[in-house]
């Protein structure tokens, strides 16, 4: 498999704020311990080949330490399926749309056709709506991706969701990975929805501290990973 969506999430529970960091997937990496370069996308897969159960992400977890200098403790993985029921069992999600919309996904036969507005998302719907390269490409995906997961929030927050969590961990467990134990995790969502949109900070990993080009036959961004590390460094100002 390929990994579609990367994010890192930094909370500060002494400031009260989170600094979230989009990834986007075409990133190439020149250097992969036992294999040859290639794009970020398929760490995950070429990790859990080395050492199923958490090698991939333990294998993203030492690249990003390498080149961003930043430490990452726990790490939570959706795959397509578990983010279909899990909009599903909230109902749907509820987000504002800021442009019309339209794409269809024909392996999966879903068509999103939305407006600007609010708009309540089925899990098919929603997938389409982060997965979707058709306007703006993977850096534009990567800014509704970070919208998306700021309307479940509100979800969660709004429609008294939270009581709820703990059996929707258990159902979810088949189809969701996770180093956190549903403890840890409900500790994780009460700090998130305590924070405002004003406590929110991150960046899109984009122009210019990525550049387009080629490696071997394949489109990548090229990362100025200095550059990165910088900005990294200072998410939360």
């Amino acid at each position: 498999w390929r990994t579609d969506v990367m994010m890192i999430v930094a909370l500060d529970k002494t400031n009260g704020r989170a600094g979230v960091i989009s990834v986007p997937r075409d990133i190439f990496i020149d250097a992969i311990p036992g294999h040859a370069p290639n794009k970020i996308n398929v760490l995950d897969y070429l990790g859990e080949r080395d050492s199923p159960n958490g090698g991939g992400p333990e294998l993203i977890k030492s690249i990003l330490a390498e080149k961003m200098g930043i430490r990452i403790d726990h790490w939570v993985r959706f795959d397509f399926t578990g983010f279909v029921e899990l909009v599903d069992a909230l109902g749907g999600v509820e987000i504002e749309i800021d442009c019309p919309y339209y794409d269809y996904f024909q392996i999966e036969d879903v068509i999103l056709n939305v407006k600007p507005g609010l708009e309540r998302l089925t899990g098919e719907e929603a997938l389409v709506y982060v997965r979707s390269r058709k306007i703006g490409g993977d850096l534009d995906r990567a800014r509704r991706q970070q919208r998306f997961i700021w309307a479940v929030r509100n979800q969660v927050l709004n429609e008294n969701i939270l009581p709820s969590l703990p059996a929707l961990y258990n159902a979810l467990s088949d189809s969701v990975q996770t180093y956190m134990g549903v403890v840890q995790t409900l500790r994780v969502v009460r700090t998130a929805i305590g924070l405002d949109r004003e406590d929110i900070h991150g960046f899109v990993i984009g122009y210019p501290l990525v550049e387009q080009g080629y490696a071997g036959n394949m489109w990548v961004f090229h990362a100025d990973w200095p550059a990165i590390r910088e900005q990294a460094q200072k998410v939360f100002e």
